[in-house]
């Protein structure tokens, strides 16, 4: 997928571009670790890096390259940017300036920026469950935790499956599936305590 976005990012069609990427999310229950968003995200670079003979990502110093799909993680009200709203890094030629990155954003307007003026962003090759609600894509492939991860609940799984539109792909042991649908999240807000006096 990753590739194809890449190709896409690099023609002449920013729409059709973000569409792609738009396409397909890989969902993870964790940020770091093996299972994790930061693992992923660099996986798919080294692969993207592997497939187009060009080291992208920002292990290899290019933090910035055609392809890289972003999320916003805060608010920027002067720039009209919401934390949640994603993007994708494109390849646009300006007759004065030449070819130039720019990130598009996935807003229907497509409205774009120069990366430098972008703050608080990360790489979506990757993302949390939890970052995810509210977005849905086409195909979703969803990354299962070992068994014993205490965030692997029914409450994540049924998140995580629900953001297909189309297709889900669940990547993960029988007993990490299994562990998903048995367990309940358990809540410790000390809301019954509060309200008993106890």
């Amino acid at each position: 997928h990753a590739v194809a976005v890449r190709a896409a990012a690099i023609g002449t069609d920013p729409a059709a571009a973000v569409r792609a990427a738009d396409g397909h999310r890989l969902l993870c229950a964790h940020r770091e670790g093996p299972w994790g968003v930061a693992h992923w995200n660099h996986q798919v670079e080294r692969w993207l890096g592997e497939a187009t003979g060009s080291p992208v990502g920002a292990a290899w110093g290019h933090e910035w390259y055609a392809g890289r799909p972003v999320l916003v993680t805060a608010n920027d009200y002067g720039l009209g940017l919401f934390n949640g709203d994603t993007g994708l890094t494109v390849v646009d030629t300006d007759p004065e300036q030449g070819e130039r990155l720019r990130v598009v954003m996935a807003d229907g307007r497509l409205t774009s920026f120069a990366p430098s003026r972008l703050g608080d962003i990360e790489t979506l090759h990757a993302m949390t469950v939890h970052k995810s609600q509210g977005s849905q894509a086409a195909d979703v492939t969803v990354l299962l935790p070992d068994p014993d991860s205490p965030l692997l609940t029914r409450e994540l799984f049924y998140t995580a499956v629900t953001r297909a539109q189309q297709s889900v792909r669940v990547v993960g042991s029988e007993a990490a599936v299994r562990a998903a649908v048995a367990t309940t999240a358990q809540r410790a807000t000390g809301l019954r305590q509060r309200l008993s006096g106890t």
